[in-house]
């Protein structure tokens, strides 16, 4: 009898090891990105909100993709320049449900081209409201996000929370802000490109 149990329990073992044996493996490749200077808007996998992140071209792929800020390990994206890049992508064999099946890892900085653009110090003020983002389509979801002017006498702008560099928006608070503002002389494919970013200076008060 304890023989057969022992039997029994390697071969399920056995089992097991081939089993594990034809889990995906990840695939390590070195690849080209090119970083527009335009940053784009879009939203994070499975929710409804607006971040501001980078518009990627990737190897040889003919159109741009959305990339949060974050997402190359080892690179800061300043405003005013366009990039191009060498990075480590690793494919995941077996990605989370709800985030991407890459991954990217800065190798070298081939090029940091500044771009035409404007450079100036300006106020801008805060909502202490949040607002909710216009997709440009029907929603079912809020999309809530942050309301910024840059005059008082000027209507409310809905953005992403993330639309100031540097700064970090707590609900129900209203600040004034100076901040650099960046205004890049290009022309935006859609109307999610952003030629207009900002980078905080100071909070003049909240």
């Amino acid at each position: 009898m304890k023989t057969k149990l022992f039997l029994s329990l390697f071969a399920l073992l056995a089992l097991t090891g081939c089993l594990n044996d034809d889990t995906p493996e990840d695939k390590v490749e070195t690849v080209n990105v090119a970083i527009s200077a335009m940053t784009y808007i879009d939203s994070p996998a499975m929710t409804n909100y607006p971040i501001e992140g980078m518009r990627a071209r990737v190897g040889n792929d003919t159109d741009y993709q959305f990339m949060t800020l974050n997402q190359i390990e080892g690179f800061t994206f300043e405003p005013g320049y366009a990039y191009e890049l060498q990075v480590e992508r690793t494919t995941l064999g077996n990605p989370p449900a709800d985030a991407s099946r890459y991954t990217y890892k800065l190798i070298d900085e081939r090029s940091k081209q500044p771009v035409e653009c404007t450079r100036e110090t300006v106020r801008l003020y805060v909502s202490a409201e949040t607002g909710n983002y216009d997709w440009g389509i029907p929603q079912t979801d809020d999309a809530h996000c942050m309301k910024i002017r840059e005059s008082e006498n000027e209507d409310w702008t809905n953005v992403p929370f993330n639309k100031i560099g540097g700064f970090i928006y707590e609900d129900g608070n209203a600040y004034e802000l100076s901040v650099e503002k960046i205004t890049l002389h290009a022309q935006p494919t859609d109307n999610r490109c952003q030629t207009v970013q900002y980078v905080l200076q100071e909070i003049i008060s909240l």
